[in-house]
């Protein structure tokens, strides 16, 4: 039997609707994480606390700002302040490609801000992972780590907690 060809196209809209689905209130999804690569290394993020997943817009850049924080967008007559999350985390800044991602954290976290990832992986379950370590102390925004059936380690991040931050709020140099 030949391998049917994954169509990105269509994998990424089915994502794009069950992360509206989940804004709006709609059923419960099982699968309650995303699977974004930062840096190379795998990340889960709630849908809950995205609100849209965007191919990298036009940014405008600000000047005397930090090297992690890119500038901001327009999103349908919004600005979203866009932040390189590698970069935030003390890696290498992202290199932006055709796979390169912005999450937009969802709006009940009171701030238009746009979030840069590498990838995007697919949806996750991490009821289907086991548990390797618990919450980071030093940084609340960092979750537990978990370990998928093929020993990849993901780490869950909180968004709202994430752009809370005071180090993430002063962009200013």
């Amino acid at each position: 039997m030949a391998k049917q060809k994954l169509n990105l196209q269509t994998y990424q809209q089915d994502i794009l609707a069950r992360l509206k689905m989940v804004a709006e209130g709609g059923q419960t999804v099982a699968i309650s994480r995303l699977g974004v690569s930062i840096a190379g290394r795998n990340h889960l993020v709630a849908l809950a606390d995205v609100s849209e997943v965007l191919s990298m817009p036009d940014i405008t850049k600000i000047p005397l700002t930090k090297p992690w924080f890119m500038g901001v967008a327009n999103v349908r007559g919004n600005l979203a302040a866009v932040s390189d999350l590698a970069s935030f985390l003390g890696e290498v800044p992202s290199p932006v490609s055709s796979e390169s991602r912005v999450l937009l954290a969802h709006t009940r976290f009171g701030m238009n801000a746009g979030l840069l990832v590498d990838r995007l992986i697919g949806l996750r379950d991490v009821q289907a992972m086991q548990l390797k370590r618990s919450a980071n102390s030093e940084k609340p925004w960092q979750l537990n780590v978990y370990q998928d059936d093929n020993g990849q380690e993901w780490q869950e991040i909180d968004i709202g907690l994430l752009i809370s931050e005071k180090e993430f709020l002063q962009v200013a140099i």
